[in-house]
């Protein structure tokens, strides 16, 4: 059966989207930093789960990614690098240079790492796809269009992880391996926005059917995919 890891699997959208996934067979590997969420995760979703526990901000993550792959399976069809953070101080006088370097190693340096120690296994699928969970807030082009004053370390963190999707997919498109950069929408979680107006569940149900979707052809673009439109790096 095919087989998807997702990082911040434990509450939100990860969560929603495990649940999709799970629902429609597929070999769920959610990676999570609670060991309790782990086992929770691996009752609800006995048949076809293997829980990680660890923490895409530290190196250490790539071992723990390792184990339980290498114990479990031989490909991995899809990664969604869902993993976040954001505190919400706005205006440069507000932001600290410990929370832009703590932002740009979850959003940008954590999905790097999980690319790296998935390769191989992304390798060995026939239809290999990573999603990177970015934001309307990391395009440069919409930033005039944002009514608020920038949370810095968080702009700043989902624009170099567009970054990091473009170079990804350049590189690896000839092997076959595509890197899609996707904000999922305005969503209602903990964290949303001033103006969240889309639920989880239905995000993570329309990227289901949009990475099924997704081929050589695809262009690497940033998406919008409850507008159905692209945003501008």
């Amino acid at each position: 059966m095919p087989s998807i890891l997702i990082t911040g699997a434990s509450r939100g959208f990860g969560s929603e989207l495990l649940d999709v996934y799970a629902g429609h067979g597929w070999t769920i590997f959610p990676l999570v930093r609670d060991h309790r969420v782990a086992i929770e995760l691996g009752q609800i979703y006995p048949a076809n789960c293997f829980p990680i526990v660890g923490d895409v901000s530290l190196d250490s993550v790539e071992s723990a990614v390792e184990r339980v792959l290498a114990d479990h399976t031989e490909s991995l069809d899809v990664l969604v690098n869902n993993a976040g953070h954001v505190v919400k101080n706005r205006g440069v006088l507000a932001a600290s240079s410990a929370e832009l370097i703590e932002h740009f190693n979850v959003h940008c340096v954590g999905a790097w790492r999980c690319v790296r120690v998935c390769l191989p296994y992304l390798r060995r699928s026939e239809r290999p796809v990573v999603v990177n969970i970015t934001s309307r807030f990391g395009s440069i082009g919409e930033l005039g269009n944002q009514a608020m004053t920038s949370i810095y370390a968080y702009n700043i963190a989902k624009c170099a992880q567009n970054m990091l999707s473009a170079c990804l997919d350049k590189e690896l498109v000839e092997s076959g391996i595509r890197v899609l950069p996707v904000h999922p929408g305005r969503l209602k979680t903990a964290a949303a926005a001033y103006d969240a107006d889309t639920l989880p569940r239905e995000a993570a149900v329309k990227l289901f059917d949009w990475i099924a979707s997704i081929d050589e052809s695809t262009p690497c673009e940033m998406y919008d995919l409850m507008r159905g439109q692209r945003l501008p790096w």
